[in-house]
């Protein structure tokens, strides 16, 4: 029997194991050397980055607060591309409260802390969603909702605004004592717009 080294039984297995891994890396056997195709102006593109994601355009959103008896319209800028997004951001900064810089000017709100609403838009007009128990005193409720209205009202080509609890249409008190509406415009907010 032939004693064949250790040193040389290990090239061969290690030989071995590089041939029955080049036998199975899908590259075809050719005779010789084989150009490489390749498109050099893809290659010099720079890889697409993954985590870098499409953020919204800042655009001015505007936020309607009280000041006095009045309410007083404020713009902000905001991260919207749509005009959902414009509204939820408006409604979001309003939930939110003025601002200091905004309170050293007289803004205030009526809308208790604790106050949920959404809005949906439908075309041409804005749906206010809120809770059932708002909160709202009875004596500001007419600027407390115009605060809601005015500023859905702000976001482009929203020209009505209906309030709904639990999905139903719920009518609101207009300022001045004129009385309840179902559907709210602008116009019925202009006879108490500081600006």
């Amino acid at each position: 029997m032939t004693h064949i080294p250790r040193r040389t039984l290990a090239a061969v297995a290690s030989l071995a194991a590089v041939v029955v891994a080049l036998a199975g890396c899908g590259v075809p056997a050719a005779d010789g050397p084989q150009p490489v195709e390749s498109d050099i102006a893809a290659l010099l593109q720079p890889a697409p980055n993954p985590t870098v994601t499409q953020t919204a355009e800042p655009r001015l959103i505007t936020v309607t607060w009280v000041r006095g008896d009045s309410l007083a319209r404020v713009q902000r800028p905001g991260l919207a591309d749509t005009r959902q997004q414009q509204l939820d951001v408006a409604l979001d900064a309003l939930l939110s409260g003025p601002r200091p810089a905004e309170q050293i000017k007289g803004a205030t709100t009526l809308l208790p802390p604790d106050l949920q609403l959404t809005g949906e838009l439908r075309k041409r007009r804005a749906v206010i969603e809120l809770t059932v128990d708002t909160g709202l005193e009875p004596v500001g409720l007419p600027l407390a909702v115009g605060q809601v209205a005015v500023t859905a009202l702000a976001v482009p080509r929203v020209r009505s605004v209906v309030f709904s609890v639990d999905g139903v249409p719920t009518p609101v008190p207009l300022p001045n004592g004129r009385g309840d509406a179902q559907v709210v415009r602008l116009s019925d907010y202009r006879s108490v717009l500081a600006n």
